[in-house]
C-alpha cells in the first residue's frame, strides 16, 4: 500500500518564478506549463507523489503529480510533514463526515466534495450503507487501496461502488468503468432526501446516482408550492416537482428527454403515495417541447429549469450563455404575472453575473420583466474551496416574473 517517503527523498516540482503567486495563494491546481523542471521530471509514473517548490526551491507542499494532464499537479497537503497514508484519509474522511453530521440526521448526503474536502479528484455520495464514489484522476487512483481502507474503517460492511465513467478520467489516460468493488449493489435502492423517497440506480444512474447538490433548492421550491401549478423540465427522477408535491402543488407536469429517469420518476410518485391525478409526465427534448404547442396555451405559477451544463469547456462560453438565454426566452411566457421562475446552471465556467446578464436578455427578448428575489449555490454538504472558483460550479436564480 503507497505511503509518501520522507519528503527529502521525494522527487522535486519546481514552480516557475513567475507563476507562484496563484498557487502561494491556496490555488490547489498546478498547470503543466508553470513547472520550470517538468523536461526533469515527465518520466516520472502518474500519480507520484511530489514536493512542491517555489521561491528558490523552497518545499512549500505534497501533490500528486501526472505529466500527462493539463493539470499536472494536485495539491494534497501544505504541511510538509504530513505522510499520504491511512491517517491522512481517515482524517480528511472523518472531518467531512462530522461536517455533514451537523446539518443532516439522515446519512444522505455529498460525503466528499474534491478539492473542496482537500482530496482532490474523489467524490464521494453517501446513500446510507453505499458510498458511491467518482475518481477523476491518476493521483487519486493510485490511492484508491489507502482509500478503500479507511472507508472499511470509518463505515464497516458498506457497499463501495466506482462510479468510473466520467470523461475527464480519459484526460489522465484512466479507463472508465462502473461498478460495485466491495459488496453487490442491488439495481436499485431507495434513499431519502426533504423527507422524500427515491428508487435510484447507483450504478447506471447519472453522475454518482444522485444529485444531492440541488436539495436546498428543491425545499425552497417545496416551499412556495402551494396550491401552484409548476412546471418542472429536465426533471431527471422528479427532485423540484416531487417537493412542489409534499407542499401541497395544485399539479405539476414533469419533463425530461431519459425515458429511464421518467420510469423511475413514476416509482417514486408511487412510493411517496402522491396523488398521481396531479401530475403530468412527459418525454421529450425540451427545447422541442418548448417550442412545440403542447404547452402553448399553459400557464404556471412556477417554472423550474435546471439544465445539465452549457458551458463544459471555455470554448463554449459564448454558446452556452446564448443557451441560457435562449431557454429564459422561450420558457418565460409560461410563467403567470407575479408567478416565479428558477434559473440553474451547473457551468462552472459561467458566474452569477453572466448568468444574471444572459436571463436579462432573454426576459427583455420574451418582453417578460423580472426581479431576481433569490441567488443560491450547493447546499452545506457541497462546500466551496475559496482559492478554486472552479469548486463554485452550481449557481440558480430565481426571478419574480411580473
Amino acid at each position: 500500500m503507497q505511503t509518501t517517503p520522507p519528503t527529502s527523498s521525494l522527487p522535486k516540482l519546481k514552480i516557475k518564478k513567475h507563476q507562484e503567486v496563484r498557487i502561494s495563494c491556496g490555488h490547489p491546481w498546478i498547470f503543466s506549463n508553470e513547472i520550470e523542471n517538468f523536461s526533469e521530471i515527465k518520466a516520472l509514473e502518474k500519480g507520484s507523489i511530489v514536493e512542491v517548490c517555489v521561491r528558490n526551491n523552497e518545499p512549500f507542499a505534497l501533490a500528486y503529480f501526472n505529466p500527462h494532464s493539463l493539470i499536472a499537479g494536485r495539491i494534497l497537503t501544505y504541511k510538509l510533514s504530513e505522510k499520504i497514508d491511512e491517517n491522512f484519509f481517515f482524517n480528511r474522511i472523518t472531518a467531512a463526515k462530522n461536517l455533514r453530521e451537523k446539518f443532516f440526521d439522515k446519512p444522505f448526503y455529498r460525503l466528499i466534495h474534491s478539492e473542496a474536502d482537500f482530496l482532490p479528484g474523489l467524490v464521494i455520495d453517501r446513500f446510507d450503507n453505499v458510498l458511491s464514489c467518482q475518481i477523476a484522476t491518476a493521483g487519486m487512483e493510485k490511492l484508491t487501496p489507502i482509500l478503500l481502507s479507511v472507508l472499511e474503517k470509518i463505515f464497516p460492511n458498506s457497499v463501495v461502488v466506482f462510479r468510473n465513467d466520467i470523461e475527464s478520467r480519459k484526460y489522465e489516460g484512466l479507463e472508465q468503468y462502473s461498478k460495485a468493488v466491495k459488496g453487490e449493489i442491488a439495481d436499485e435502492i431507495e434513499i431519502e432526501e426533504n423527507n422524500i423517497k427515491y428508487a435510484i440506480d447507483v450504478i447506471r444512474g447519472q453522475k454518482t446516482g444522485w444529485f444531492f447538490d440541488q436539495r436546498t433548492n428543491r425545499e425552497f421550491i417545496g416551499s412556495i408550492s402551494k396550491d401552484a401549478d409548476v412546471l418542472d423540465t429536465f426533471c431527471y427522477q422528479g427532485g423540484f416537482g416531487l417537493n412542489a408535491l409534499k407542499h401541497g402543488a395544485k399539479s405539476v407536469i414533469f419533463a425530461d428527454s431519459s425515458k429511464e429517469a421518467l420510469e423511475k420518476l413514476e416509482k417514486n410518485i408511487a412510493i411517496n403515495s402522491f396523488d398521481k391525478e396531479k401530475t403530468e409526465i412527459i418525454c421529450d427534448k425540451i427545447f422541442d417541447l418548448l417550442e412545440g404547442k403542447k404547452l402553448q396555451d399553459r400557464k404556471f405559477d412556477i417554472v423550474v429549469l435546471d439544465p445539465p451544463a452549457f458551458i463544459k469547456s471555455k470554448k463554449d462560453f459564448f454558446s452556452g450563455l446564448k443557451g441560457y438565454e435562449k431557454l429564459i426566452k422561450m420558457s418565460a411566457g409560461l410563467v403567470k404575472k407575479g408567478g416565479i421562475l428558477l434559473l440553474a446552471s451547473c457551468s462552472h465556467n459561467a458566474s452569477i453575473q453572466d448568468l444574471t446578464a444572459a436571463a436579462n436578455d432573454g426576459f427583455r427578448k420574451a418582453r417578460r420583466s423580472a426581479k431576481i428575489i433569490r441567488t443560491f449555490g450547493g447546499g452545506f454538504d457541497h462546500p466551496i474551496n475559496p482559492a478554486l472558483k472552479e469548486s463554485e460550479y452550481l449557481k440558480s436564480i430565481t426571478f419574480l416574473v411580473e
